[in-house]
């Protein structure tokens, strides 16, 4: 619980060391104030480069997320980062605080962000697709937004921060049982299509108000791309 984890924080702001880290608590007990406390830690660990964290079915909310995003935002040397919320209340505050903390570091390659089942709406989104076109030397990207009241805004947010992202190679988006419409799709259409280095791609809208018109933007901008290898729709 919070209480082991606030102790695990309190050590690793000691290991200034330390380059890789991978950290599960999935379906404990753990909150925010062990989220914050790791966190914290986190935040003293200049030489990361790689992090994965999974707080998949835990307490953790708002503030622990925050607190993760701010840490999360000092590691300069971060070049890939997977993250795990599935069936949190992390909120858009989290989200928007963990997009803030990735959008400082503009030397990652790859992100893997899980937001399924959470409370993670348009806010949090649309701050994570804001810090997304900071982040130029991107080369893989996965988010998984599945069941979560994400809609129009926060999709043409993340389109929009797509395009930016010239080096990308591989991009897969969860974006089933949200509340994304054909202006969210035609948005992330209009993104992929400036992504010449893409490879594989994999996008799924099952369960969402995507029409034709959002399928057709979404098909026009992937026939521009001559280079793709493989896409799963």
């Amino acid at each position: 619980g919070d209480t082991g984890a606030v102790a695990i924080g309190s050590g690793l702001g000691k290991l200034e060391q330390l380059q890789q880290i991978t950290m599960k608590f999935n379906d404990t007990q753990v909150g925010d104030p062990g989220a914050v406390a790791i966190g914290s830690g986190l935040g003293k660990l200049e030489q990361l480069q790689q992090i994965t964290m999974n707080f998949n079915g835990t307490k953790v909310g708002g503030e622990g997320a925050v607190s993760i995003g701010s840490g999360v935002g000092n590691l300069k040397q971060l070049q890939k980062v997977q993250m795990y919320f599935h069936g949190t209340a992390v909120g858009d505050a989290g989200a928007a605080a963990i997009g803030s903390g990735l959008g400082k570091l503009k030397q990652l390659q790859q992100i893997e962000m899980n937001f399924a089942n959470t409370n993670v709406g348009d806010t949090g989104a649309v701050a994570i697709g804001s810090s997304l076109e900071k982040l130029e030397q991107l080369q893989q990207i996965t988010m998984n937004f599945y069941n979560s009241p994400v809609g129009d805004a926060g999709a043409v947010a993340i389109g929009s921060g797509l395009g930016n992202l010239k080096k990308l190679q591989q991009i897969t988006m969860y974006f089933e049982r949200t509340e994304v419409g054909d202006a969210g799709a035609v948005a992330i259409g209009r993104g992929l299509e400036k992504l010449k280095q893409l490879q594989q791609m994999t996008m799924y809208f099952n369960d969402t108000q995507v029409g034709d018109t959002g399928a057709v933007a979404i098909g026009s901008g992937l026939g521009k791309l001559e280079q793709l290898q493989q896409i799963t729709m």
